[in-house]
């Protein structure tokens, strides 16, 4: 029976491991994570519509840099991430700063003010693997937007957030 218990634990750490190697995060309106409902889903650089590979690719993702549709040409670059501040296209201006991550916060522009907060992302209490995303500092289920199961880069997370029309 010990030995049962182990081999569980052992296949649900494997399985997990496996799931976050791949780097896919995935967009539910809930958290009962009904694969049939899925929003949007980010793999392989490519922020996708849907749950499977058919989805429109809505943003293509580059280490710190976000490009329009299925493309890398700078022509497509839509926007810029650096020192986790969602930038518009590849411009080196304070003013072109449009959001700003801070720890598990989003904020306007390049402000860390409690009053610019826009969003707190927070993990499930028994799934670190399943992120709320809340409106401003809130923990109530009612201002819950949405559901990642998966960690989100900070790219990730702006292309995703951006899909949804949330920035």
């Amino acid at each position: 029976m010990k030995f049962a218990g182990t081999w569980l634990v052992l296949v649900a750490c494997l399985t997990s491991l496996g799931t976050w190697a791949q780097g896919r995060v995935e967009v539910y309106p809930n958290d009962r994570l009904i694969w049939s409902e899925t929003l949007f889903h980010a793999e392989n650089g490519l922020v996708r519509e849907g749950n499977q590979w058919r989805g429109q690719v809505l943003w293509t993702l580059q280490p710190g840099k976000i490009f329009a549709g299925y493309s890398s040409s700078s022509f497509d670059l839509a926007f810029t991430v650096q020192n986790d501040q969602l930038i518009q296209g590849d411009s080196q201006f304070s003013d072109a700063i449009l959001y700003t991550l801070d720890g598990p916060n989003v904020y306007i522009g390049d402000s860390t003010f409690p009053l610019d907060l826009v969003y707190t992302l927070r993990p499930a209490p028994f799934d670190p693997l399943v992120i709320g995303l809340y409106t401003e500092d809130s923990i109530s289920t009612f201002d819950r937007v949405c559901v990642f199961q998966g960690v989100p880069s900070t790219e990730q997370l702006f292309a995703l957030l951006l899909a949804q029309g949330l920035l």
